[in-house]
């Protein structure tokens, strides 16, 4: 059984706001982790870093495949975040199976945000394809 490194904040190790760690809580008096922001952290929070886990990216013809195969459709519009954010939600039979905001620059730089954009989408497909191989 591996062991599992818990650090108590603000003592812990320090991490960007942005991060997500596993704070410990207690529901119906077990003690579980769940996922939270670095900065949503409270001082005397007991909390866990998940090991990253970097999912390989796809071929082109393997999301291809996977998109013909699965008869994903997807809208890729506003978010609901705010004016510097868009978002692709994702369907399959109908029903939404994944959503992802991500920001943009506003329209200053175009050819930045397509390639912001078409990373999303294929992070996003990757995440599906890896998902339904487990």
């Amino acid at each position: 059984m591996k062991e599992i490194k818990t650090y108590t904040y603000p003592e812990g190790q320090q991490l960007g706001d942005g991060e997500i760690v596993q704070v410990q809580v207690q529901v119906s008096s077990r003690l579980i982790f769940k996922d939270a922001y670095f900065h949503e952290l409270q001082d005397g929070d007991v909390y866990i870093i998940p090991e990253q886990v970097e999912l390989k990216s796809e071929t082109d013809t393997e999301i291809l495949d996977y998109v013909i195969k699965h008869n994903i459709h997807w809208q890729h519009t506003q978010s609901w975040r705010g004016d510097h954010w868009m978002a692709y939600y994702f369907f399959k039979e109908n029903k939404m199976i994944k959503n992802i905001d991500y920001e943009v620059t506003n329209g200053d730089n175009a050819s930045v945000d397509r390639a912001r954009s078409r990373g999303v989408f294929r992070e996003a497909i990757s995440e599906l394809i890896q998902n339904d191989e487990l």
